[in-house]
């Protein structure tokens, strides 16, 4: 059979014919470069204050950090992974100058050195990118998310269970000793209320005392088995539910894996049975599909959290937005007033304000929103014309303080009254509550919600902010932290939004180039 027309490429190993430098095999729009050129930007002062110097010899700063940030853009999360591909991929090769660090020096150096570098690092991006145009401080778009935990979700401790068995081992505790000091007569001993009054410490100090009691009476049965029964089973149990309740502070649950981690319900459980599990709550703002800061928290609701993310983001980044805008979930008093005392433009709906816009509300005479307020006398009337007098008012104080402050008015002259089966059950009358002072916020959200310029906005929001976290949980498949630890867990979501930063830039840098 002849092969005479068959030709081939020329291909041998030996004397390979290389480029004088290894960054023109890297195609100019691989992310390497991006990562590269950004880093290099950063001064080198951000790095130093984390070395004190002296002993063996480390891996650059920048070195190191070019390689975590390239590999949180190519969905590479573990060290391991990480290690191994510093032997294989070019572009990581490159950004490492051929230095092969192990896995540990790896997880070290994110774990250790990034602890307040990432802070830094974070802050001078954005620095970068606002001076390159990329980013307007204008808008700030908040969301939050939730991702899980690197924790069992089978090993939660409950706020509620540790009370209730510390509360039961009291009762046990108060009874032992009413019956070894004969503080009451021992068929009398079973009835003793629970008294949460005995710490670990008063037992231990109970137990030596008894133990010293011991040594003058070594035949008292009673006493023996009480001693025994103290050290064996009452005492450390009693040490365990008080560090339990320690480690929740003020949550409802933690992991024992990872004891930050608070249980709550994710949105995306493949189970679909609203399984809760060990997460926490991720707060970022964006703008332009750029992250300009974030915050982990350990409530799951949202509420709570913009706050002390605007306070985080201010002093760690250095970001003031002239305008927020977020969806419903933020919407409350404290929110509202807080924004408009730092001169914030919040672009927030309150928590019942789609079902105020709704036909059903608005032709209703019955709800309050249709009725008319009397400042004068205090006073709501009604559809029938009838008054809601002032009866009381309520004072509610939040966590940080805040207190809000709501009236009640209830109408006397609902007997006879033809439209009291429609406005109310109540055997004693029509009642209402009102805050003023909500109230007005809620007003002045509406106007700004409800203005052309407020609809444009708020609808970004949802191509801006909630794209975001779309693209990490979704296209690069973060949806569970590698890390354990709330310190931890900071440095990497940190690394997952600087990340998310050079591949916006990279996409955007493209895009002007088709323009050009």
């Amino acid at each position: 059979m002849k092969h005479d027309h068959i030709s081939f490429k020329e291909y041998t190993m030996d004397n390979l014919s290389l480029p004088s430098n290894i960054a023109d095999l890297i195609p100019r729009d691989n992310m390497a470069h991006v990562v590269h050129e950004m880093v290099e930007r950063i001064p080198m002062e951000t790095f130093l204050p984390y070395y004190k110097g002296g002993g063996t010899s480390a891996y650059h700063p920048k070195m190191m950090t070019k390689i975590l940030l390239y590999a949180y853009t190519q969905k590479m999360y573990h060290g391991r992974e990480i290690a191994r591909q510093l032997e294989v991929h070019l572009p990581l090769m490159w950004l490492s100058g051929f230095q092969k660090p192990d896995f540990r020096s790896i997880n070290r150096f994110r774990s250790e050195r990034m602890k307040d570098l990432i802070d830094d690092l974070f802050r001078e991006m954005i620095t970068l990118l606002v001076a390159d145009g990329y980013v307007k401080m204008e808008d700030y778009f908040v969301d939050g998310t939730k991702i899980e935990a690197n924790a069992n979700r089978y090993t939660f401790v409950w706020r509620k269970s540790a009370e209730k068995y510390q509360e039961k081992l009291q009762a046990n505790v108060d009874r032992l000793i009413a019956q070894i000091e004969a503080i009451v007569e021992e068929e009398k001993a079973e009835e003793i209320d629970a008294s949460p009054a005995f710490t670990s410490e008063e037992i231990r100090k109970k137990t030596e005392e008894w133990e010293k009691r011991l040594e003058a009476e070594p035949d008292n049965q009673p006493l023996k088995k009480a001693v025994k029964k103290m050290k064996e089973d009452y005492l450390p149990r009693s040490e365990k539910y008080e560090h339990q309740l320690h480690v929740c502070g003020d949550r409802n649950s933690y992991s024992k894996t990872d004891v930050d981690a608070t249980f709550m319900r994710l949105k995306e459980d493949h189970m679909r049975n609203g399984q809760l599990k060990p997460a926490y709550n991720v707060q970022a703002g964006s703008s332009g599909q750029f992250i300009l800061g974030y915050s982990l928290h350990q409530r799951p609701g949202d509420t709570r959290c913009l706050l002390p993310h605007l306070e985080t983001v201010r002093e760690k980044y250095g970001v003031e937005p002239e305008r927020l805008i977020a969806d419903a979930a933020y919407g409350s008093e404290e929110n509202y007033v807080k924004l408009e005392e730092k001169h914030i433009s919040a672009l927030i709906k309150y928590h019942t304000y789609e079902k105020e816009n709704t036909r059903k509300v608005k032709k209703n005479p019955h709800h309050q929103q249709n009725w008319t307020y009397v400042e004068e006398e205090d006073v709501w009337i009604c559809a029938n014309g009838k008054k809601l007098v002032r009866t009381g008012t309520s004072k509610q104080t939040t966590e940080s303080g805040y207190t809000s402050v709501t009236r009640h008015y209830q109408c006397h002259e609902c007997e006879g009254c033809p439209f009291r089966s429609a406005c109310t059950t109540s055997k004693y009358g029509r009642t209402t509550q009102w805050n003023p002072v909500y109230h007005e916020q809620k007003q002045k959200a509406r106007e700004r919600l409800e203005s052309e310029e407020g609809q444009a906005r708020y609808r970004q929001r949802k191509t801006d902010i909630e794209s975001v976290f779309g693209q990490i949980k979704q296209n690069r498949g973060f949806r569970r932290f590698v890390l354990r630890g709330l310190q931890k867990v900071s440095i990497e979501w940190g690394l997952i939004c600087a990340a998310h930063n050079l591949l916006k830039k990279a996409a955007r840098d493209k895009q002007l180039s088709l323009v050009a």
